[in-house]
């Protein structure tokens, strides 16, 4: 009899351990405020290329100060943004504040035991995964360039993993947008398709109107 006690009192300490969450470790203490989640970053243009710097931007960009003497930073131009990074083109360089003022996009976490917390934490993976997916294959981020026999003229465009294209043709600079297989440049809509280390752009109105483009420069 004494034995079978002994034997119950210890499945019910174990048992007991394995329900009852151990009491979580104190919390470090937390650093010290930088002034809100806004800050300055510096994104260069070295020997007239593009670049695209990677910082969440949150939307909201600044130029704080441009560094470049002989290369204006000029927006939609020679720089611009989106919620992914910041990018400089043909010798911009400058100081850019990014960001939003304040803690709005802090985030707080509880504590919670077992196979809930494994839970919650392989479904915010798969959430943060699913909201930060690249609109843009990777292949096709970056500078191209081309020749418009239609228009008789040489096109360049950089497109950013958000999406966004701008992009310049003769003296004419323009913007546009990337969205899957369709590029969308000033007032033609192309259907695009991979070509060699650029693509083909196809104008989805006229078939015998297409621009070949060859990639000149990297988008990371």
């Amino acid at each position: 009899m004494k034995r079978a006690v002994t034997a119950a009192t210890c499945v019910l300490t174990l048992t007991w351990g394995a329900i009852v969450p151990q009491a979580a470790p104190p919390a470090p203490p937390a650093p010290a405020s930088t002034g809100g989640a806004d800050r300055t970053i510096n994104c260069e243009s070295h020997n007239y290329r593009y670049r695209y710097c990677r910082v969440d931007t949150d939307n909201r960009v600044r130029l704080e100060r441009q560094i470049s003497v002989a290369s204006r930073c000029r927006f939609g131009d020679t720089w611009g943004y989106d919620s992914r990074g910041v990018w400089v083109d043909r010798g911009c360089q400058a100081e850019f504040r990014v960001g939003r003022d304040g803690g709005g996009s802090g985030k707080t976490a509880a504590v919670v035991g077992g196979v809930a917390a494994g839970a919650l934490i392989v479904a915010a993976i798969a959430a943060s995964k699913s909201h930060h997916e690249d609109p843009v294959e990777s292949w096709a981020v970056g500078t191209f360039r081309g020749f418009d026999e239609a228009e008789g003229r040489d096109v360049e465009v950089t497109v950013m993993p958000g999406g966004s294209v701008t992009g310049v043709a003769g003296d004419a600079s323009f913007s546009g947008r990337w969205e899957k297989d369709r590029l969308q440049l000033g007032q033609y809509r192309f259907r695009v398709d991979r070509s060699g280390n650029g693509f083909k752009a196809l104008d989805e109105k006229d078939n015998g109107h297409s621009v070949q483009f060859r990639r000149i420069g990297s988008g990371y």
